[in-house]
């Protein structure tokens, strides 16, 4: 089983190398344990706050986690 397969484990993308401007093989992952009870996600205009927020939904609803958005 790939580490992004877990319970638990969010997967949110591969890490990104600024400098170089190309995409690592290493995968972003967010422990469930984490998760608060509330969240907020900020950032700049077509800075990917809707496709992060998506994702982590999806996510939480894989792992069975209660939602309310």
């Amino acid at each position: 089983m790939k580490a992004y397969e877990k319970l638990g484990a969010f997967y949110l993308g591969k890490e990104y190398d600024m400098a170089a401007r190309q995409r690592k093989d290493d995968l972003v992952l967010y422990d469930a344990k984490d998760l608060n009870t509330h969240a907020v996600i900020i950032g700049m205009t077509g800075s990917g706050k809707t496709g992060l927020g998506i994702a982590l939904l999806e996510e939480a609803l894989i792992d069975n986690i209660p939602i309310i958005a």
